[in-house]
């Protein structure tokens, strides 16, 4: 089966590889074709469905609101599911029924590997997992002219180099950022 044509995308990295940004242009993907989104942290996504459940919602009816939706997105669903096999299970056969509908697209997002998150784990059929690496020089140095034209700044070639050999991940790249480009307004 071709990635296009696969239901669940699983984007795991560490912390500042760039996961939730990747979510995040694929969301704009989608809008940009007035497609439905909606994005939601595990925890969130999670305690909705406890809510529904204490409420006695039918799984069905919880199901049909997120398959409304042409993409759903989990951000950091590692952090709430981590040492909950029962609940892994739980969540995985919802977002099943979610993208059993053949429209649904569900992205999650998780700093941990799919095998890590055992019960949560799907058939490599219908998910296609990512794992982000650390970005490359090149990668980094080409963000930085990036947010160099978006702020509308000049900064030399040297020190975007510098900036970019000091990152380990987006997050300090980001931060190296905007420390040197206060040095050249």
């Amino acid at each position: 089966m071709e990635a296009k044509n696969k239901k669940i995308i699983w984007i795991s990295g560490r912390c500042g590889y760039g996961k939730t940004e990747f979510a995040n242009s694929v969301i704009g993907a989608f809008d940009r074709t007035n497609k439905k989104t909606i994005k939601l942290s595990g925890k969130d996504f999670v305690d909705f469905l406890v809510e529904k459940i204490k409420s006695r919602t039918p799984i069905e009816e919880m199901v049909y609101h997120f398959q409304n939706y042409d993409l759903l997105v989990l951000d950091d669903i590692d952090y709430v599911l981590s040492g909950k096999p029962r609940t892994q299970r739980e969540i995985k056969e919802v977002v099943k029924m979610i993208v059993s509908n053949n429209k649904t697209k569900v992205i999650l997002v998780s700093q941990k590997r799919a095998r890590k998150i055992r019960k949560l784990k799907f058939d490599s059929n219908c998910c296609e997992y990512v794992r982000l690496k650390v970005p490359s020089i090149d990668f980094k140095i080409k963000l930085v002219e990036e947010w160099m034209d978006k702020e509308k700044l000049a900064v030399p070639e040297d020190k975007i180099k510098e900036i970019a050999d000091k990152s380990n991940n987006l997050f300090q790249l980001k931060g190296f950022f905007y420390q040197s480009s206060f040095k050249y307004l």
